[in-house]
């Protein structure tokens, strides 16, 4: 079957003025007030993509340095990828296993499944000092922190939406970070084209699976940006492909099939 979903045009509209993120604070009361705030209306089968950044935040994941105590082996570990052992203690706590190990970078296999840096742990654009330094982990669960957030939305405006996670990524194969999809709820995340759809010429697709919902997160990216933006959430309108059954899980390479490990 021919996808026909693929959207003739998209809009990428930036809520502005969300404020600084508290511990316990309600994303997606935030967010309703900011659409409102910039007259933005939701429509069905609109995305909202949220920076993991403000998720994490309001859920607690900020840790103090100065409560870690890292073991033997994250001190060897730090001592090779010359990186502050107390980091490389929570690197290890947020992970399946270490992958490899260069200077300055630890690559792993998250808790969540993701292959990426450090455990996506995070040090910029947060609040801290010589004496209480502070880094930013991910989510628990961010599939669950989206469908909180769209039950919320979709009950407040009646309308059915996608929700999408995001966070910045690097890649084995390219210079330069790119969005990547975390967490998701109500819209699909691949979509697979393999032996059911043909190219222009009849030949039927052998190997093509789209990364939906991380073309979708790195499109926001362009609008949300990587750095001092502060533009922690936007809405993308034309696209039209829910889900209630599509999960970030879906996009994660089976480890026998991952080329890199």
């Amino acid at each position: 079957m021919e996808f026909k979903s693929k959207p003739d045009s998209l809009s990428i509209f930036a809520i502005k003025g969300i404020p600084a993120i508290q511990s316990g604070d309600n994303i997606g009361e935030i967010i309703t007030r900011g659409m409102k705030r910039n007259n933005i209306i939701l429509e069905e089968n609109n995305v909202i993509v949220i920076a993991q950044k403000i998720i994490s935040k309001s859920e607690n994941r900020l840790i103090s340095l100065s409560k870690i105590n890292p073991t033997q082996e994250a001190i060897k570990i730090a001592k090779k990828a010359n990186k502050d052992p107390r980091v490389v203690e929570l690197i290890l706590q947020e992970s399946k296993s270490i992958i490899r190990v260069s200077d300055g970078v630890v690559i792993v296999e998250h808790r969540l499944g993701h292959v990426l840096a450090n455990a996506g742990i995070d040090r910029s654009n947060i609040e801290s000092d010589d004496t209480d330094e502070k880094v930013l982990l991910l989510p628990e669960d961010p599939n669950a922190s989206a469908q909180k957030i769209r039950n919320y939305i979709s009950k407040k405006i009646n309308v059915n939406i996608g929700v999408l996670i995001t966070d910045s990524i690097g890649r084995a194969w390219r210079l330069g970070t790119t969005g990547h999809a975390l967490g998701s709820s109500g819209i699909k995340t691949l979509i697979d084209l393999r032996n059911n759809t043909v190219d222009l010429f009849e030949r039927e697709l052998q190997t093509t699976c789209i990364a939906w919902a991380d073309q979708l997160a790195a499109a926001a990216t362009l609008i949300m940006g990587e750095s001092n933006e502060g533009i922690p959430v936007v809405i993308i309108k034309g696209i039209h492909t829910p889900s209630e059954t599509d999960s970030i899980n879906d996009l994660i390479r089976p480890k026998n099939e991952d080329l890199f490990r």
